[in-house]
């Protein structure tokens, strides 16, 4: 199985069917489409005319207001070269030409939701609001992503591709105008993720139903992201060890990891016979146990999920290597591998050969990031990547 993620102006660009046969021809056997997306600018090198292309965060389908009439929050939705439903007009031509269509779902980092909608916002131990981050405590937040689910599940698609799943990184923004963040004292994942945790009013109240003291674990991250921020600086290098020093906080993070369990129980009831598949990257990584501290518990999580895709985006084979190996030995569903011909990851050809026969033939699958951003050399390695898995030993 060999998977490309795209954009719908990509893939409806110039003729929606010479690109889905042309991908079909070059033995891809599905595609994995932005329905529901982030603020984004891409560069495409293969674009006759304008090379960028810019959109707010928003869907690329036509969404059922009836999925929507619990919650005030109303899905964006982006015009892409006039069609009325980009995503079903890729789903139709993809279907005639013998390919897969999992559908895209970025679900809590959104800067156009986050500026249409502030009461959802993430808001830090200190009160900031960020615009690029939406809250999974609140209740309206979590039936406007089961009506999004809902939506797509209406679609002849195979699966739900879920992105940031968990409490989102307050350092991963992506405003309206592309603005810069600017940091020049927070070092390392565990001192960003310290500050982010959200302490909002739909937090507190949900955590009133959890065994953890929520007045007291804003007091205990205040104070320690002032003495990560202070001079002498007490650097945080291990989440895990202040979670040993301070067990509010193991508590608090359980109390995130309640939360995510609940809602992915809902979407997996809203996706019906669809399947869902999860691009791990939350939290201090990629590998297996490094969603926790976003509330991704992923011996919880498994159980509403039906793949997982171990993202590799490393020229580190060993490091591939190893990661699909451990999520292989920790969840019971399938694993696909990630792999991006971002040329710092893969530059050449050969590089893309020895990836594919060493870390790709470890998974069930394999997905490509990205189409949209592909050279016309990068369509060219494409048809040589089934060749070689179908060589992989069994």
């Amino acid at each position: 199985m060999v998977v490309v993620w795209s954009y719908p102006w990509s893939l409806l660009f110039d003729n929606v069917d010479a690109t889905c046969r042309d991908l079909a021809n070059r033995g891809v056997t599905g595609l994995t489409v932005a329905a529901h997306y982030h603020s984004i600018r891409t560069l495409d090198p293969r674009s006759n005319g304008e090379l960028f292309e810019s959109y707010e965060g928003g869907c690329y389908f036509a969404p059922d207001p009836g999925r929507f009439a619990n919650t005030p929050i109303d899905p964006p939705v982006n015009d892409v070269s006039g069609y009325e439903d980009p995503f079903g007009a890729i789903v139709d031509s993809a279907a005639r030409h013998g390919l897969d269509v999992n559908a895209w779902l970025v679900c809590f980092h959104n800067s156009k939701l986050g500026a249409d909608n502030p009461r959802y916002r993430v808001r830090s131990a200190f009160g900031d609001a960020h615009d690029h981050a939406f809250c999974p405590s609140h209740p309206e937040v979590q039936r406007y992503l089961t009506g999004v689910v809902r939506s797509l599940a209406d679609y002849d698609i195979e699966s739900i591709n879920l992105e940031s799943i968990g409490y989102p990184d307050a350092f991963h923004s992506h405003g309206t105008t592309f603005g810069h963040a600017k940091n020049h004292v927070v070092r390392g994942r565990p001192e960003e993720l310290l500050l982010s945790q959200c302490f909002c009013s739909a937090c507190q109240e949900r955590a009133t139903d959890h065994a953890v003291d929520f007045d007291r674990a804003r007091e205990v991250v205040q104070r320690l992201a002032r003495n990560a921020l202070g001079y002498p600086r007490q650097h945080v290098v291990s989440l895990e060890e202040l979670t040993t020093e301070h067990p509010v906080l193991e508590d608090l993070f359980d109390f995130r990891a309640s939360v995510i369990d609940s809602l992915l129980g809902q979407l997996a009831v809203a996706s019906d016979d669809v399947g869902l598949t999860y691009s791990a990257s939350d939290g201090l990584g990629r590998d297996p146990g490094d969603g926790w501290p976003a509330g991704v518990a992923l011996d919880r999580v498994e159980t509403h999920l039906d793949r997982i895709v171990a993202l590799c985006y490393t020229a580190d084979h060993d490091a591939a290597r190893r990661r699909v190996r451990r999520y292989h030995e920790t969840v019971d569903i399938p694993v696909d591998v990630g792999v991006s011909l971002d040329p710092d990851v893969l530059e050449t050809e050969s590089e893309w050969m020895t990836f594919l026969s060493t870390v790709g033939g470890l998974g069930d699958g394999v997905h490509v990031y990205n189409h949209a951003l592909m050279s016309d050399a990068h369509l060219d390695w494409l048809d040589t990547a089934r060749e070689v898995l179908e060589r992989r030993p069994h």
